[in-house]
């Protein structure tokens, strides 16, 4: 619960120094991967996955990446000084992840919960992903390796 505590309020801070709907969207969707995700008990990693996925499917990301880094006492707080994340150079992960927003994801952010483990192997999804990223030269390494 002290992690989803911390979170929110990262979150809530960022979003009352900026109402922008990226802001609102990223601070709603932190909400709900935390709803579904405290009750099963899921480590940080877990939940930053599905906050990924709810990025991706939403076509936000590279939106919520500036959210972010435009916020001067998060960054500054969470993120060492020598962090790509406090220097001018988050731009370019930005631009990276706006190519993600041209496509269509349906991914599902609980996947990775207790309950869901059954649904676990879903290898028709990870090939499709998978093979949209290497047609579109998104990435051109093996993403299992």
């Amino acid at each position: 619960a002290t992690d989803s505590f911390t979170l929110n309020v990262l979150f809530i801070s960022i979003c009352f120094s900026d109402a922008s709907a990226p802001s609102v969207c990223l601070f709603q969707a932190v909400q709900s991967v935390n709803m579904s995700h405290d009750s099963a008990h899921a480590q940080m990693d877990v939940k930053f996955r599905s906050l990924l996925c709810v990025g991706l499917n939403e076509q936000v990301l590279h939106l919520w990446l500036e959210v972010l880094c435009s916020s001067m006492p998060a960054v500054e707080k969470w993120y060492q000084p020598w962090s790509f994340l406090r220097s001018p150079g988050w731009v370019q992960i930005k631009c990276e992840l706006r190519v993600l927003s041209k496509f269509a994801f349906s991914l599902s952010q609980d996947c990775e919960l207790p309950a869901k483990k059954e649904e676990k192997d879903q290898r028709p999804l990870k090939e499709g992903v998978q093979d949209m990223l290497v047609k579109h030269h998104l990435f051109s390494w093996d993403i299992d390796g």
